[in-house]
């Protein structure tokens, strides 16, 4: 559930289950039919891979750290070594029920690629839960409208390493040109006012602004299924 990319590899995420994006992750998947394989793209040391195989589930995961890799590895997570940016997912065809993808795909340079190997590596009627920060939150609206450079965008390499925004739609689009059907979009939560000086952990009824009104929310959370 972290950012898998090389520009952040050394980078390691804390799960922190306050959180809306995380809360709201956690309810879609546990509104899913039955437990199986489920595969956590960017699993940094293992912590979110972790949580679901204490529920059940059958946990593996992929990081572009190594010494990551090592430590979820020792968690008793099937987790293994791959940079997107340059390899593929090294799993076999139809092998997961659910794939997690957390604020990954804003930092890969060939996202079709990237949600072509998700596909391939979904069964039928298996689900994809993945979330990117929102180019048209609320608070970017207002900055752009500004003249003010929007936030979780990056303009060169640094940074948090982002090099693709989406809006709610574009994402949409693009899930549903590979065969996806959407199933839910929602938000984390709407910054009505900076995010960086007002937050959903400082504020948790925030979390509700994330569902009504998901195209301003500060997260993209969609989630979708592999119908074909």
């Amino acid at each position: 559930m972290q950012n898998l990319s090389t520009y952040n590899k050394n980078k390691s995420f804390k799960l922190n289950l306050k959180q809306s994006r995380v809360k709201k992750s956690i309810k879609l998947i546990e509104s899913l039919p039955g437990k199986g394989t489920l595969l956590d793209i960017g699993c940094s040391t293992g912590e979110w891979a972790f949580f679901w195989q204490n529920k059940g589930w059958f946990s593996y995961g992929i990081d572009v750290n190594e010494q990551h890799v090592f430590e979820a590895c020792q968690k008793g997570i099937l987790a293994k070594v791959c940079d997107l940016n340059s390899e593929p997912i090294p799993f076999e065809d139809n092998f997961f029920d659910v794939i997690f993808a957390g604020e990954v795909i804003e930092h890969l340079i060939d996202t079709d690629t990237f949600i072509g190997e998700i596909y391939r590596c979904l069964k039928k009627g298996g689900h994809l839960l993945i979330t990117t920060p929102n180019l048209i939150s609320f608070e970017n609206r207002l900055r752009i409208l500004l003249g003010i450079y929007p936030i979780w965008v990056d303009y060169h390499l640094g940074g948090e390493g982002h090099v693709r925004a989406y809006t709610p739609g574009v994402l949409k689009n693009q899930l549903r040109a590979f065969g996806f059907k959407i199933i839910k979009h929602t938000g984390n939560w709407v910054p009505f006012v900076p995010q960086r000086i007002l937050n959903d952990l400082q504020c948790p009824w925030l979390s509700i602004t994330g569902g009504l009104f998901p195209n301003l929310s500060m997260d993209i959370i969609i989630l979708a299924l592999k119908t074909h």
